[in-house]
């Protein structure tokens, strides 16, 4: 039997439509989450913070109360779990990764670990939220809660605390100024939830099919980032996807490895996609999160530039790729600057690929883009500073 091919242009258009980003398919928070699987979250709010901004990308201004209700208090919407890194899921999904709190328990065991080192500490913990009910970390008073240096330098306490919610046996409760509410499970959870389990394999053909969904079209590696397992863990599990049919065997043009496409999308009509959008993305959207997709699909060389020593940055501390239509265009580092009500654009970088022709035609949907980001933010005014090759182009629209 003959493989499908599928041309680049056809990747592209289909990865746009599958994520929601060809147009604006969805219509609320809880649409894009149930299309996504789940929702990174990011602590990093120098423009805003990376849960939001998917959501804006597909919604447009949409009220940011509209995720904040969905978390916290009892039997939630939504609840914190490590699906794409640390995640919002719906709460109806929760049992779906009893296979990865296993696998903490299973570490958990081991005669050296941390949990049987602190088995007293961990006791003690238990019995403080069993106690007083949720509570967050610095609400532990206790010798052992103790910053242990800067940034991730966890006490005792939160570390305990952090490990017990990757097993499960203590979950998060929504969140107070982002500071993470922890509860025992039957503090929030329903019984339903509580009581239901689901076999470890049923669990991940459903979790891996939707991320193959997800992709549109896929390789063994880019379905298993999703969940952030090893591409040879997941190599198993998508065999049984194309054993079932909810995955086929494609050839991509270009593409090196072979790749998988959705059932969904089988008699997919691509002259149907008309991508429309031009937005800012969140480094941890699903288009972008894994960088050598974004390279394949879009000859979109992208990496966030927090974690480099300024001296070596090239594009800016937050500088965001930016979809016009079919294309990843640029790269704009944005600042909120609350004190001063000013949505700041600190650089706007194009791709050196791109015409002067198509310089001109995308900056000004860009530059109404940047207005609308302005309004969402709540911000007063919008500067552009004169860095980038983009940045005087994205000013003179914006006078």
């Amino acid at each position: 039997m003959t493989t499908p091919t599928l041309s680049a242009k056809e990747a592209r258009l289909l990865a746009l439509y599958a994520c929601g980003l060809d147009s604006r398919q969805d219509q609320s928070v809880l649409d894009v989450i149930t299309r996504f699987g789940m929702l990174q979250i990011d602590s990093v709010n120098v423009f805003e913070r990376a849960h939001y901004m998917p959501l804006f990308s597909r919604l447009g201004t949409f009220d940011k109360s509209e995720l904040d209700s969905l978390t916290g208090g009892k039997n939630p919407t939504l609840i914190e779990y490590w699906a794409h890194q640390a995640s919002f899921i719906k709460t109806e999904d929760f049992p779906l990764f009893g296979w990865r709190m296993q696998h903490y328990k299973n570490g958990a065991a081991r005669p050296a670990s941390f949990e049987n080192e602190h088995k007293k500490l961990i006791r003690w913990i238990i019995a403080e939220l069993a106690s007083n009910g949720p509570m967050t970390a610095a609400q532990f008073e206790h010798e052992e809660n103790k910053r242990k240096g800067s940034w991730w330098g966890w006490s005792n306490v939160k570390t305990a605390l952090e490990r017990k919610i990757d097993q499960g046996e203590i979950i998060a409760a929504g969140r107070t100024n982002f500071s993470r509410i922890y509860a025992l499970p039957e503090q929030v959870l329903p019984k339903k939830i509580l009581n239901k389990t689901v076999d470890h394999h049923s669990a991940q053909m459903k979790l891996f099919g939707n991320a193959a969904r997800l992709m549109g079209v896929g390789t063994v590696r880019d379905i298993a980032n999703v969940y952030c397992i090893y591409p040879s863990e997941a190599k198993p599990i998508v065999a049984d996807l194309v054993e079932l049919g909810i995955v086929k065997e494609v050839t991509v043009e270009g593409w090196k490895e072979k790749a998988y496409l959705h059932k969904d999308f089988f008699n997919f009509d691509f002259k149907s996609v008309k991508p429309s959008l031009t937005t800012v993305l969140s480094p941890f959207d699903p288009l972008t999160w894994q960088r050598e997709r974004a390279s394949r699909i879009f000859n979109f060389d992208y990496k966030i530039e927090i974690y480099v020593p300024e001296p070596k940055r090239i594009y800016g501390y937050y500088s965001l790729p930016t979809l016009h239509k079919d294309k990843l265009i640029a790269r704009i580092d944005l600042k909120s600057d609350r004190q001063n009500k000013a949505l700041l654009v600190q650089s706007a970088w194009h791709e050196t690929t791109l015409s002067t022709k198509e310089i001109a035609q995308a900056s000004t949907p860009v530059a109404k883009h940047l207005k609308d980001i302005q309004k969402w933010q709540g911000l007063e005014s919008l500067n552009v500073k004169p860095k980038g090759n983009m940045s005087l182009e994205l000013a003179s629209k914006l006078v």
